[in-house]
């Protein structure tokens, strides 16, 4: 099962936003790069989170597999 989480970075501890647009993904990409925790938070300790991460945005738009 797959769960989409948009958010904006770890920074915001756990509040979700909608994606920016895609023209500011070059400034926010490692801003948003720790974001992959969400997925741990939503599916476990052991969610996959680094190989679930993977939008042109860096972790912007996460994909948890659970």
């Amino acid at each position: 099962m797959f769960r989409k989480l948009e958010a904006m970075g770890s920074g915001l501890l756990g509040l979700f936003v909608p994606r920016v647009d895609a023209g500011a993904c070059g400034a926010q990409q490692l801003e948003h790069y720790g974001s992959c925790w969400q997925c741990e938070s939503q599916c476990g300790y052991w969610a996959s989170c680094a190989a679930e991460c993977r939008s042109g945005c860096g972790c912007q738009v996460i994909y948890c597999e659970c």
